[in-house]
């Protein structure tokens, strides 16, 4: 943890900044605060941290982000990380081995011309290892051991933020349980059906499509398999030690090793189309409102949606003994993320389709600029006595400004990645125009379309932030999107 910063402290100590949600992006966002000493509590509605599925992928951003936020991260990602096959990363995070710079090999996963590579994507533009993975559960755990036990309280499902009237400039946050706190600002990670994001931050026009998660004609399903499993369904013509992405007709499956390789996750995407279920059961688009984004089917309609694939595709798919449909979505781009003291951050603001397996990357980034520019603003103030603090407006001001410049400098990034994530699943499904199944074309999207997200210089991002809020404060900075 970093140095004590005794005015800052004594004067968040009695209402600290609030984090809605402990998922991934909450966590890290709370190791980013801690790690520079700012006040704050979690409030997770569920009665313990969880994460829902299995594997994740990181790029090389990503990862940087999480060292970034603090060291101590290290450690546990030491732990649970999985590289391809042959790469490992030495003391100063670079890749080691002669393929560490490989993110993925992009394949045909059609019967016709099955398992032809159509290209390897390399990350290049520093030594970190081009791709990193995890099982979600065990990696949450690893963030958990760095969250101090009092600062998350569970079971508090936020139905609302309002004004406190007793103290001006705070905010009081009103749970399911019938109980309240007052908070300095609210940072909420509240996830793709952010609440906060519906009723307050975009409340003035609750109706909009970027108000509310929108559907992106595709569903997904899972599949979890040991390496020797994997080996023996697909008679050793995969191979197990590193990330494959297949390629097919209104669809794609991308399959990669989690727990040091024992174990291989996959995930099978299929695009709606009127051929979607022939065969078995239909699938019924969700509607507005619908909660439940999980429709159970039979085997033989899952297999029914790969019909025209690889036998060792068909293989894998055919040991998912519950088979499930995740239908996919992702936001439109909001106009704003921040309401004065009220923010969203990670899937709350950008949740994304995960073609290019960057929405946690962006939660880290996230949790990365919005603490590095809070600590940098509101700074070692000198101490100023809690009574005296209801007519101090300076660190409400500050916090109000750290909020727009994260506003400033995140969403135009992470929109982005949104729309091009919904691109690179169309171009992955052969449907994207312009390309269709040119392989050629595609080859040359896929070996440059990642470097804007992987070289991105987050040190100078964090700063960018600090002299926009700064900006802001005197008066002659006006943010720009």
């Amino acid at each position: 943890m970093g140095p004590a910063v005794s005015g800052r402290s004594s004067m968040l100590k009695e209402s600290p900044i609030a984090i809605v949600g402990g998922g991934l992006a909450g966590l890290t966002l709370s190791i980013g605060l801690s790690h520079n000493n700012i006040p704050h509590k979690i409030y997770e509605s569920a009665l313990a941290f969880s994460e829902i599925g299995a594997g994740i992928a990181l790029g090389p951003n990503s990862v940087k982000a999480l060292e970034l936020i603090d060291s101590a991260i290290g450690e546990g990602f030491k732990k649970c990380v999985t590289y391809n096959e042959g790469v490992d990363a030495d003391d100063n995070g670079n890749g080691t081995g002669p393929r560490s710079s490989e993110w993925m090999d992009i394949r045909i996963g059609m019967k016709d011309s099955f398992n032809t590579l159509i290209t390897t994507v390399s990350h290049k533009g520093s030594k970190a290892p081009g791709r990193a993975c995890f099982h979600r559960a065990k990696f949450l755990d690893e963030l958990i051991k760095l969250i101090p036990a009092d600062t998350a309280q569970f079971g508090k499902s936020l139905t609302a933020i309002k004004g406190d009237e007793g103290r001006e400039g705070n905010l009081i946050l009103h749970f399911a349980d019938g109980t309240t706190t007052s908070a300095s600002a609210v940072i909420a990670c509240d996830g793709i059906k952010s609440r906060v994001r519906q009723s307050y931050i975009l409340a003035d026009d609750p109706d909009q499509p970027a108000a509310h998660p929108q559907f992106a004609n595709e569903y997904a399903y899972r599949g979890l398999y040991t390496r020797e499993q994997f080996v023996s369904l697909t008679q050793g013509q995969l191979t197990p030690g590193k990330g494959t992405l297949f390629c097919g007709n209104d669809g794609y499956i991308v399959m990669y090793p989690v727990e040091k390789g024992r174990f291989m996750n996959m995930v099978a995407v299929k695009r709606v189309s009127p051929s979607s279920g022939v065969g078995g059961q239909p699938f019924m688009a969700p509607k507005a409102g619908d909660t439940n984004w999980v429709q159970p089917v039979d085997k033989a309609t899952m297999l029914g949606d790969f019909a025209d694939w690889g036998e060792s595709i068909q293989a894998l798919l055919s040991q998912i003994q519950r088979p499930e449909r995740w239908a996919l979505f992702d936001h439109l781009p909001a106009p704003t993320y921040v309401k004065g003291k009220v923010v969203i951050l990670g899937d709350a603001a950008h949740a994304s389709t995960p073609h290019q397996g960057q929405g946690a990357g962006m939660a880290f980034e996230d949790s990365l600029i919005l603490s590095g520019v809070l600590s940098k603003v509101l700074g070692p103030d000198p101490e100023i006595p809690t009574e005296t603090r209801a007519s101090d407006s300076s660190i409400d001001a500050k916090i109000e400004a750290c909020f727009r410049a994260y506003d400033t400098v995140r969403r135009p990034r992470t929109q982005e990645v949104c729309r091009t994530s919904r691109e690179m699943g169309e171009m992955i499904e052969f449907t994207l125009p312009g390309i269709g199944r040119d392989l050629t074309k595609m080859k040359s999207n896929l070996d440059k379309r990642m470097d804007w997200i992987w070289d991105l210089d987050l040190q100078a991002e964090v700063q960018r932030a600090v002299d926009i809020a700064e900006g802001i404060l005197r008066g002659t900075e006006a943010e720009s999107i």
